[in-house]
């Protein structure tokens, strides 16, 4: 129990009870609107709802009712905050005819603020509005009051009571103590986070003198160990203050004196004063509090902290109004007076007054108006005036008293407006030069196709993350049998013709793609040459990625002679054994180990994207008659009379006669002819489609057919399963996607949770259920019905998959060596591996070639390209690329697949990307002419298109999602800092809009199984891991996948049982190291990416960090060093 604590006088000699509690409206419209009353429901709003109840608690404070307050963080989410003020009131209220707590915490607008004497002198709210928005938006909520001799006690959920307001016991105590858990459906996932809330709360510890505040985090308390088992203590215990349980958690506590001119030395800490004296004044003037502290210091940026009522406002207001235009007009005038400044550099304006200012401003009203419930911004007026007329006075007569440090805040204002001058003069001399290029947009700013702000994006990524290119002349493999580079792709496509190109599936097998956005990715880029066994030569840069033998990526930079490169082999068909066509292209296929017409990939395209179907006739046709042109627009599908008459009525007319054979060679070559018989084609598809459509709108022929249709449904089993496995196919795709799961998943979250007695149910259903003997035999004897024969075929499918491609791989090394294949070689490095995924040489060929060693011996010849050299190139050239849509990734002329750029893992309409080279510019001491030298700054300011300094302006912007998203290592944590830096310097407006973002990439992605999951902490990875990386056996490897249905344990062909492993991480340093998909879903896709928007508070802590580590004082920076060494991260 609490031990008794004297209670101010005060506390009695003011009377606060239900009559002064004020009801306006309803609570409804809280859980409707939450981001009306708390701004956001990220992060923000969440910690906005520990500053609502905080402020109740503080109010009592500034009234002099209360001077301890603690705040505790508690285990599922939950926050409890006790004060020793006078508690609210607990009597019956008259208008709502229930307990004035009830109405306090379940009524919009019901408070001491809105009338009768409970509003002391000046509050930011007193029981009311934050306290009912909180419980709205809140699963769980508990008031306990002390007051009166009793402790009442009255618990709710989402805003509605539970029970009514109780007695519980008798209490000597006056007090507070409120306890609330988050709402999950409002928002999302739920974390406090413990710096943010010091951080504030430090801040309103300065505001209020003599005030103590304890913030105590027991989140990962030892329930069973510290409190006996007994969980409901850390809400319900008996005790007031969670300190008396002399638990050893983590905790901090403030207590000040020197109120606002502590919160000036405390910013200042790593700074240089140019004053010796901090400026301080507290007057009251027409009912409105004043209280500013200030000192400048050598710096080049301002710190002005504003408070309304103890308040926090981040966006302004009147009260800044005030300070700034006293401030601008006090010193113009000390400095005309005492002639400190010519008259031709005319006067000072507000920008270089505010030149390296730290101040602390704090107005106290009793009757506070804010622009929207989130009280960012003062808009009571009468503030203003009050400022100006307190603090210009009173700075007025500082000035005068303290010449050194009057002289010392001239000089520095002085010195701002002449470098203000230097550095527009500077930089209008850079723009009459060009200096950024007549505003044209960077060439290699990959751009987004909306013209409209609202709905684009801008990422800003390192140079790597931005994906490869390659030279103009390198040549892309065609579906039409031609080989094209680059820059001539780019002219046909600026042409309109539509070009195809190879590529691998997802699922391992070759097949054809349209190409999309051939363009000039980058300019003067870095190159590097590969040069392959075939000796054909590749030139890219550095960071593109090739697929290797695997279906895996790896950046050209580090390739090495050892690697499996995925080979793309071509040859033309013979009449001979199955093939029956002479000349047809034939691509090799790696996963099924076979050739296959070029043609019938393309036939596989058109059916895929509905160009036709089968019901058109199961021959294909080449429009223009040129066998070697696989484009799929250049195929059409007959049936066989109709494929049989076409080309007989051109045999039988024209072939025949010899004279015409040579007329006709040179006809077929002419553009016309093409184009007349693919006219002719046309008409004939468009002729049999309208007689189709003539039959289909008969009818009597459309009962017929359905009768038939369902007559051949009905008696053909073997369709009946084919339809129906393709509808399973279709299930598995649809829960495949993550989305799709979530949303089952809220469903069924919802469910319990409006049905919490269905789960406790249930769950008593399970835990007898596992006391039934004869259920858990017929558990076994249903795991047993598991393993059926199409199980176990799978399960050998599986393992097949592994021992073909371990294997193959020793087969095609003793076949680089020996340039045939040995067998005797073979059976012996297979022993000496004793790797036991390697089949025997005979075992290899019966089971996968059916004994066929000519087969096996094609296999092993195309299983891949190895490189021979890799040379790093001086000179720097133009680079491009182009994009594959589903797929990302095509085969060079040159024999192998590469990845195409990681730019397009985007939405083109709306989401533009600007690489950015290396370390932007440190803008700490830059001038803007300096600044504006540096290519990577003015690209990026050309691309925003807001340009700089005096011209700045925000409705020109060209993005309103400024989206940093550099690599999750040291180099891209320094260039985001450097970034938040320039912004903060040069874009405050562009912060404070709310335009910049930050991209919370994922650090791992982990696939166990079918599922994948991606960890954006190591935390989150050890959850869905379950248990630490040691107890691992071995993590698996992508080149060593078991298919992922197989159970944890399979037999093989021994019957011995082999554990699998389930387990493969990932680690991602950097963005260039997803695939589109990975960097789509987990970076770019708005309904599933995490993003952190920036305020002024998180640019002005990179900004002070910046102060530090780069300033030209040593000793913060080693305290800085020292202090956080041990939180260090170290990128290995």
């Amino acid at each position: 129990m609490a031990k008794e604590k004297e209670i101010k006088s005060s506390k009695n000699q003011h009377h606060y009870g239900a009559d002064d509690i004020s009801v306006l409206e309803g609570l409804e419209p809280v859980r409707r609107r939450p981001g009306m009353y708390i701004g956001t429901t990220g992060p923000e709003g969440l910690h906005h709802l520990v500053w609502e109840i905080f402020d109740n608690s503080r109010d009592e404070a500034m009234g002099g009712f209360s001077d301890n307050i603690e705040i505790v963080f508690l285990p599922e989410n939950r926050i409890r905050v006790a004060d020793n003020g006078r508690g609210i009131p607990v009597d019956i209220h008259k208008k709502t005819k229930v307990s004035a707590l009830e109405t306090v915490m379940t009524t919009l607008h019901a408070g001491g603020k809105f009338g009768g004497n409970g509003y002391i002198k000046a509050t930011g709210g007193l029981h009311g509005v934050g306290a009912s928005v909180v419980n709205a938006l809140s699963i769980y909520t508990r008031a306990e009051i002390h007051r009166d001799g009793g402790k009442y006690i009255q618990e709710y959920s989402k805003g509605k009571k539970k029970v009514a307001v109780k007695k519980v016991s008798s209490s000597k105590l006056n007090g507070t103590i409120i306890s609330f858990e988050p709402d999950q459906e409002i928002f999302g996932d739920i974390k406090f986070d413990w710096n943010t809330v010091v951080s504030h709360i430090r801040q309103q510890a300065y505001l209020v003198k003599n005030l103590k505040i304890s913030i105590i985090d027991a989140r990962e308390i030892d329930i069973l160990s510290s409190l006996g088992g007994k969980t409901s203590k850390l809400d319900t215990g008996d005790y007031f203050y969670f300190k008396e349980l002399e638990l050893e958690l983590p905790s901090t506590s403030f207590y000040f004196e020197g109120g606002i001119t502590s919160l000036v030395k405390y910013y200042n800490k790593f700074q240089k004063p140019i004053q010796n004296n901090i400026f301080y004044i507290e007057k009251e003037i027409d009912k409105v509090g004043v209280e500013i502290a200030l000192q400048y210091v050598d710096d080049i940026v301002d710190r002005i902290v504003p408070f309304a009522n103890n308040i926090y406002t981040s966006g302004g207001g009147t009260h800044v109004t005030g300070f700034k235009t006293a401030l601008t007009r006090t010193l113009n005038t000390y400095c005309k007076k005492n002639e400190m400044m010519k008259e031709s550099e005319g006067g000072f304006t507000g920008e270089d007054v505010l030149e390296g200012l730290t101040a602390v401003i704090s107005v106290k009203l009793r009757e506070i108006q804010f622009e929207g419930q989130t009280k960012s911004k003062l808009g009571s007026m009468e503030a203003q005036g009050a400022v100006a007329s307190v603090f210009g006075e009173a700075f007025a007569n500082f000035l005068e008293e303290n010449p050194d440090d009057a002289k010392a805040i001239i000089n520095k204002s002085v010195l701002a407006l002449k470098a203000r001058k230097a550095a527009k003069a500077a930089k209008d001399s850079i723009l009459r030069k060009g200096a950024l290029e007549g505003m044209t947009l960077p060439g290699k700013l990959a751009d987004c196709q909306s013209k409209s702000a609202e709905e684009s994006e801008l990422f800003l990524v390192e140079g790597d993350s931005a994906g490869g290119c390659f030279s103009g002349d390198t040549k892309i493999a065609l579906a039409d049998g031609r080989n094209i580079s680059f820059e001539d792709l780019i002219k046909e496509h600026q042409d309109g013709k539509i070009n195809y190109c190879y590529t691998i599936m997802d699922d391992g097998n070759i097949s054809i793609q349209k190409i999309l956005y051939p363009r000039k990715t980058k300019t003067d880029a870095e190159v590097m040459k590969i040069i392959l066994d075939s000796l054909e030569e590749i030139i890219c840069t550095p960071d593109h990625l090739f697929m290797l033998r695997d279906g895996s990526y790896k950046s050209a930079k580090d390739l090495n002679q050892d690697d499996s490169l995925m080979p793309l082999r071509k040859k033309f068909s013979k009449i001979g054994g199955r093939i029956t066509i002479d000349g047809y292209e034939m691509v090799y296929e790696q996963k099924s180990q076979r050739w296959i017409f070029t043609h019938m990939l393309s036939d596989e395209y058109n059916l895929r994207n509905n160009i036709y179907s089968v019901v058109d006739g199961s021959n294909r046709h080449h429009k223009d008659f040129n066998k070697k042109n696989n484009n799929p627009d250049n195929l059409v599908r007959l049936t066989k009379e109709e494929h049989m008459v076409l080309h007989a009525f051109f045999y039988e007319k024209n072939l025949k006669r010899p004279e015409v054979l040579e007329k006709l060679r040179i006809l077929r070559q002419t553009p016309e002819y093409k184009e007349n018989i693919r006219q002719k084609m046309l008409s004939m598809r468009d002729e049999l489609s309208a007689r189709a459509k003539a039959q289909w709108e008969n009818e009597e022929y459309k009962k017929y057919m359905v009768g038939k249709f369902l007559d051949f449904y009905a008696s053909n089993t073997e369709y009946r399963e084919r339809n129906n496995k393709l509808l399973n196919e279709v299930q598995k795709k649809y829960w495949s996607n993550k989305q799709n799961r979530e949303k089952q998943s809220d469903r069924v979250r919802n469910f319990f949770d409006k049905n919490p007695g269905v789960k406790i149910s249930l769950s008593e259903v399970a835990k007898a259920q596992w006391l039934d003997t004869e259920l858990l035999k017929w558990r076994s004897g249903k795991t047993k019905e598991q393993w059926t024969q199409d199980f176990r075929i799978k399960r050998k499918s599986a393992y097949n998959k592994t021992y073909f491609e371990n294997t193959i791989k020793v087969l095609r090394r003793v076949y680089e060596e020996h340039k045939k294949i040995d067998k005797n070689i073979f059976e012996k490095v297979r022993k000496l591996e004793k790797n036991k995924n390697v089949l025997s040489y005979g075992l290899f060929v019966s089971r996968f070639f059916d004994g066929d060693e000519a087969r096996l011996l094609e296999a092993v010849q195309n299983y891949n390209h190895k490189i021979k050299e890799i040379v790093f190139l001086k000179d720097k050239i133009d680079v491009y690329d182009i994009e594959v849509p589903g797929t990302h990734n095509f085969a060079l002329s040159s024999g192998v697949f590469v990845h195409n750029s990681a730019k397009q893992g985007r939405d083109r309409r709306t989401q533009a990307i600007l690489p950015l080279r290396g370390k932007i510019l440190n803008v700490e001491r830059a001038r803007i002419d300096k600044m504006l030298a540096s290519k990577e700054v003015r690209s990026l300011v050309i691309a925003m298109g807001t340009s700089i300094g005096d011209t700045f302006d925000l409705s020109k912007i060209r993005y309103h999602k400024i989206i940093i998203a550099t690599d999750a290592d040291v180099d891209g944590s320094h260039i985001r800092t450097l970034l938040l830096t320039l912004f903060y310097r040069y874009f405050r407006n562009i912060i404070e809009a709310g335009y910049i973002y930050i991209a919370q990439p994922p650090l791992y992605k982990i696939k166990r199984g079918k599922s994948i999951s991606y960890a954006y902490t190591d935390e989150e990875k050890m959850k869905i891991i379950g248990r630490p990386i040691a107890e691992i056996d071995e993590i698996e490897r992508p080149d060593a996948e078991i298919d992922e249905d197989e159970s944890s344990e399979i037999e093989n062909e021994t019957d011995t049982k082999v554990r699998t492993n389930k387990v493969h991480i990932q680690r991602f340093k950097g963005l260039g190291e997803m695939n589109p998909e990975e960097l789509w879903e987990t970076t770019m896709d708005p309904g599933n990416r995490v993003l952190k928007k920036v305020n002024i508070e998180d640019a002005e802590e990179a900004n002070n960090i910046f102060d530090i580590l780069m300033g030209s004082e040593v000793p913060p920076r080693k305290s800085f060093i020292q202090s956080n060494a041990k939180l260090a991260e170290i990128d290995i």
